[in-house]
């Protein structure tokens, strides 16, 4: 990675940081919609989630629906299923309408929700990654969903414990968690009977990977084992994997992360793995595959028999499969939990829903209503089915639609379970320089697969480059 692409990823993290902060001074059209509220970072738990910013009884006495508009980022069937989801939640009460609002992806919605910082356009819902967490809490645009949950007597308890604290920081759930997702393992199953491996006993860890890449080479079954897709979340899963934080400040959890801690055991381990699968010509390389396809491809191709994805690709894998018999006989398809480290559990990705404050404590109630309604077991057993998110409610598991997807495709409640059981206490790094952290993270991947940089003068360097990310990110924020 160059100096100049380090620049310009730290200078994306401030600008964005800045920008919301700054749009939370005041507003974006002169309106006047309100002051900002109490920041997480300065305020004590009991003044950012005062139930007062969440007046749920109020919704009890609307004269007329509060409408509310949720800007998102699914498409496809994801989309229409959303669609069709916010149709009956409206139909079913006459408190709360929803109107949806596709903002392109993640980051081009984070992007809009940006620029629309407390003004009259922003929304009341945004959906928006975990790895925003920090950025928006420093902004001061959201009312935690904690304040709603003590103003309505919710019970969390029947929400998995990994989910929560995914998005929980010190001591506050910001967003309402909603589609969630993890990394699991993708294999052939008819390959690594060829290859004289066990279908049945996929590689729990780096080392058993290894072997498996190795066996399915030598014999000739791939070119090419294992379909490399360049993504820093799956080694920032292998830090949660090992129970070690990749930041400081208890993974920027106990207080803001200030450096990267990167260069360790736990990185040496990774990288030397993957330096050794490298070395032996065991990777088929697909970059950071733009398409969020091209690692699934190659298995079909046969130009690899492995890879590692997230399980919201595995409702599209399978429907793939169901509609070509050919290639579901070819190739086979297992799926098993995310091979790695042990000493820990993988932390949730995916996306929340964040209670937009835009003055107005009857929308935020409104807003909540809607994002407590998705919660909802029947309707995250619906959402898991359609889409292959992860169920957040243990009793979702319990309904007759995912005991009957579980039996038809059980890649399901793999993934499920990864998350259910996972010893992850307390959720995935945060960071405020997020943006620069990875590229700094994914371009020293790329260094090695494309030069093949020794390990001791690249870990330090990648450490060294996320570290300066963060620093940045928290200078300009003034922190």
């Amino acid at each position: 990675m160059t100096h100049r692409n380090r620049f310009h990823a730290r200078l994306l993290a401030g600008s964005l940081a800045l920008a919301l902060v700054a749009g939370a001074c005041g507003d974006d059209d002169g309106d006047g919609d309100g002051a900002a509220p109490p920041s997480g970072e300065g305020g004590d738990v009991a003044t950012v989630a005062d139930p007062a910013r969440c007046p749920v009884d109020e919704l009890e006495q609307v004269d007329a629906p509060v409408v509310v508009t949720m800007w998102h980022a699914m498409t496809s069937v994801n989309a229409e299923e959303l669609e069709a989801m916010a149709s009956e939640y409206n139909a079913s009460q006459d408190r709360v309408q929803v109107e949806l609002v596709f903002t392109g992806s993640y980051d081009e919605t984070f992007e809009r929700y940006r620029t629309s910082a407390r003004g009259r356009s922003a929304p009341d819902v945004v959906q928006l990654e975990e790895t925003t967490l920090q950025q928006v809490i420093d902004s001061e645009t959201a009312v935690p969903a904690a304040a709603c949950i003590a103003a309505a007597g919710y019970d969390t308890s029947d929400h998995l414990p990994a989910v929560l604290a995914q998005f929980t920081v010190e001591d506050v759930l910001w967003p309402m968690p909603f589609n969630i997702s993890t990394p699991v393992f993708y294999y052939s199953t008819n390959r690594f009977q060829a290859a004289g491996l066990d279908p049945a006993d996929p590689p729990a860890t780096l080392g058993d990977l290894l072997e498996a890449a190795r066996a399915l080479v030598s014999s000739g079954t791939s070119p090419r084992a294992f379909s490399l897709e360049t993504q820093a979340w799956y080694v920032e899963q292998w830090f949660n994997l090992a129970g070690e934080p990749v930041v400081d400040q208890g993974n920027g959890r106990d207080g803001r992360a200030t450096e990267a801690l990167l260069d360790g055991e736990t990185g040496q381990q990774v990288f030397d793995w993957l330096a050794t699968m490298l070395g032996e010509q065991l990777v088929h390389d697909v970059g950071r595959n733009p398409t969020g396809s091209d690692h699934f491809f190659a298995i079909a191709g046969n130009q690899a028999s492995m890879t590692i994805g997230t399980s919201a690709a595995l409702g599209g894998v399978y429907d793939a499969l169901a509609t070509n018999p050919g290639l579901e006989e070819e190739v086979g398809l297992g799926i098993g939990p995310l091979p790695g480290p042990t000493g820990g559990g993988v932390a949730p990705g995916g996306a929340a829903l964040w209670l937009v404050d835009r003055g107005e404590p009857l929308r935020v109630a409104a807003a909540w209503d809607w994002a407590s309604w998705l919660n909802e077991p029947e309707q995250q057993a619906r959402w898991h089915g359609a889409t292959g998110y992860i169920p957040i409610r243990a009793s979702a598991i319990e309904l007759p639609a995912v005991q009957q997807l579980w039996a038809e495709r059980p890649g399901f409640e793999i993934a499920y379970r990864q998350v259910a059981e996972s010893a992850n206490e307390t959720g995935g790094p945060v960071i405020g320089g997020y943006p620069g952290f990875r590229d700094a993270l994914e371009g020293g991947i790329e260094r090695l697969v494309q030069q093949g940089i020794d390990i001791a003068t690249l870990l330090p360097e990648i450490d060294a480059a996320a570290t300066e990310a963060i620093q940045d990110y928290n200078d300009l924020v003034g922190e």
